[in-house]
């Protein structure tokens, strides 16, 4: 083989064994790693493989055109590109849609169809993106088109990629074009790399699905186009090995605790280069050439794109987790679906001058405008239904809440009532329905700070002038389910309750550290805003505090911080009302309750010491000679059990958080106990 001063365009441009080897291992991996990821921890790294072939193959594809032709097509490239990817993408869309009304719980319905929807328009990865620092999204699962986040990307480089280099080649017009194009992407390459680094370290939750951060990989396969062929066929096979060992090395390796894409990325993105690099003869070819290897690789991004919808769908479908035989079998069903799909919908589509191969761009971008629009129609009728019926759910909950039957919500746990038992509840949904208890909470956003905000918010309720009493609340989350209730409190006795909150972090001077270094800074910088203003506070009665324990039991420091941080009140004769966090109950307990309302409040219970936890206040407490506790957990739990129904009530919006509805309940019992505990 000779080597050449101009890119080896000719044998991108023609059948390359080599890349169906690759193609194959990349899903394969992810395949694996989704049905076994303690098995492969690296798997999703495949995802990285596809990037930097699709970079490779459409920017070879781009300069070939502009060789030939002297211009680059953005109309027909897209609509090649709509002709290849939707046919597929849509009918797994609506199957899953189709699948998420069947089998999901509807308290899964508003998550899932959303993300269905974004996948529809090809900005899933932005969605999962806004909802990896949304704390109340935190607990979200993984839903059945998750995975698209990884087409929304490419779709997204498939758009930008050729816009980019057209509008370079026009500015630049009086240059090469070829150095034009080099340039341009070397420098996007770098800068997406630099930038993939930094977000990685600061908030890896938002780089993991960030076109900005992901756009290197395809750019290093872009310029990887421009390459002369490895001129020496011992080079190329080294080269094409080496590659597919790295590749290999990053499924082993690499795992969830490893930031990620960063420089981890490296390894998988490099790999593929090389093994691309390596060329059409190198060692991947014959491999790539063998029947079961071929056949999965060409249909590898309908696997990826049946396999995952099927993960998710299953144990909702049979009502148990996914054993081994599932397991196996989802694999196979994947390779079947695979191959129908693309045998009988994808290719007809794609090959069929009858249908849209070949067809003009504008009739191209018709027929997959209403493609979109006809999947839309099934998540948006599925929204339909459930706003209807968060509207009579809502009617329901407020007709409870002004009649306040006998043993609703938290009077069922009342110790003086015992046992207070209302067989006429039965006769009642369940308030708030288990599909609305998602949404079923009072926080407001003037009393509270995003966990990735270092503003501190105050809100105030009650009189501003004239009041009898002036409470100042400081806590997370856990703290500003009660919102709702210290309204209501400030109202019935003539109290100012100032709230100030923050996702995931409350009054200490230990240091928090949050899930991103973005969130770390911001609750450190928050603390220090409420030191200040804790400074300054005094025309304060008393400091309520509570924190969430994170489901574990506090250690030394987490008392240490909370005493540091109470003993700096400017008037230590001002009281520290510390209340005691709620129990923490599994991310399923909706679903649990969703599967047979009647009997919820027997079945979804889960043994007291298992969800109680020392959030390390009650210690703190008994350290400042002016702090006491407040323990709410009688109305938590009793006889040992904490249930997730209680007085006809859904207690828990999700495994941790009250329910508003459940929190309003509480408010005559929190009245009481704050009364006594500032005398």
């Amino acid at each position: 083989m000779q080597g050449r001063s101009r890119p080896d365009l000719s044998r991108a441009s023609g059948f390359r064994p080599d890349i169906q080897a690759l193609r194959a291992i990349a899903v394969l991996s992810v395949l694996l790693y989704h049905l076994w990821p303690n098995r492969l921890p690296g798997g999703f790294a495949g995802v990285d493989v596809f990037f930097v072939i699709s970079g490779y193959l459409i920017t070879s594809h781009l300069v070939r055109e502009r060789e030939k032709t002297g211009r680059i097509a953005v109309g027909r490239f897209w609509a090649r590109r709509a002709t290849r990817l939707l046919p597929a993408s849509l009918l797994v869309l609506v199957a899953t849609a189709i699948g998420t009304l069947v089998w999901v719980p509807r308290s899964l319905w508003e998550q899932f169809l959303a993300e269905i929807g974004a996948s529809v328009l090809y900005v899933q990865n932005w969605r999962l993106l806004f909802d990896s620092v949304d704390y109340l999204a935190a607990d979200n699962q993984p839903s059945p088109v998750q995975h698209f986040w990884t087409l929304s990307v490419e779709e997204q480089f498939y758009i930008a990629l050729p816009l980019l280099l057209i509008v370079a080649m026009w500015a630049l017009r009086g240059l090469p074009w070829r150095r034009v194009v080099v340039g341009v992407l070397v420098v996007a390459t770098a800068v997406s790399f630099a930038y993939g680094v930094w977000l990685t370290d600061w908030a890896a939750s938002q780089a993991y699905f960030s076109t900005l951060t992901r756009a290197w990989e395809f750019g290093l396969g872009a310029l990887l186009s421009f390459l002369p062929a490895l001129s020496r066929h011992a080079v190329a096979q080294v080269v094409a090995v080496l590659g597919v060992a790295l590749i290999a090395l990053s499924t082993i390796v690499l795992s969830g605790e490893v930031p990620f894409p960063g420089v981890a990325a490296l390894l998988p993105v490099v790999g593929t280069a090389l093994a691309l690099w390596g060329g059409a003869r190198s060692v991947l070819a014959p491999i790539g050439a063998l029947a079961p290897v071929a056949f999965l690789g060409g249909v590898s991004y309908a696997v990826y794109l049946w396999h995952w919808p099927l993960v998710v769908l299953v144990p909702f479908a049979t009502g148990a987790p996914l054993s081994t035989v599932d397991k196996v079998g989802i694999a196979a069903v994947s390779l079947v679906l695979a191959w129908l799909s693309t045998r009988f919908v994808e290719n007809p589509v794609r090959l069929s001058e009858r249908l849209l191969a070949r067809r003009r761009p504008r009739t191209v971008a018709f027929w997959a405008a209403a493609g979109m629009a006809c999947v839309l129609v099934v998540p948006v009728t599925g929204a339909a239904v459930l706003r209807a019926d968060e509207e009579r759910a809502v009617a329901a909950t407020r007709t409870l809440l002004e009649t306040r039957p006998d043993c609703f919500g938290a009077e069922a746990m009342d110790p003086a009532l015992a046992p207070c038992e209302n067989p006429e509840l039965a006769a009642y949904p369940l308030v708030p329905s288990p599909q609305d208890a998602r949404s079923d909470d009072a926080n407001r956003d003037a009393c509270w700070s995003g966990p990735d905000e270092t503003v501190l918010r105050v809100c105030s309720l009650g009189p501003k002038t004239g009041y009898d009493r002036h409470l100042l609340v400081i806590g997370d989350s856990h703290s500003n389910v009660f919102v709702g209730v210290y309204a209501q409190i400030a109202e019935e006795r003539n109290w100012r309750i100032d709230i100030a909150g923050h996702g995931g972090c409350y009054w200490t001077d230990a240091l928090i550290v949050r899930s991103t270094q973005a969130s770390t800074d911001a609750c450190t910088a928050w603390r220090g805003e409420v030191a200040d203003y804790v400074a300054d506070a005094d025309d304060v009665d008393a400091f309520v505090v509570t924190h969430s324990s994170d489901g574990r039991d506090a250690d030394a420091d987490v008392v240490s911080g909370m005493v540091s941080a109470w003993g700096a009140r400017p008037d230590l004769d001002v009281p520290v009302i510390a209340i005691l966090d709620n129990p923490r109950l599994p991310a399923d307990t909706i679903q649990c309750i969703e599967d047979d309302q009647d009997t919820a409040a027997e079945r979804c219970v889960h043994p007291a010491d298992v969800v109680m936890h020392d959030d390390g206040q009650v210690a703190a407490a008994e350290r400042d000679p002016n702090a006491t506790t407040i323990d709410m957990s009688e109305f938590y739990c009793a006889a040992g059990v904490c249930p997730a129904v209680i007085g006809g009530v859904v207690v828990y919006r999700d495994g941790h958080h009250l329910t508003a509805t459940y929190a309003a309940t509480l408010a005559p019992y929190l009245s009481d106990r704050l009364a006594t505990a500032l005398g």
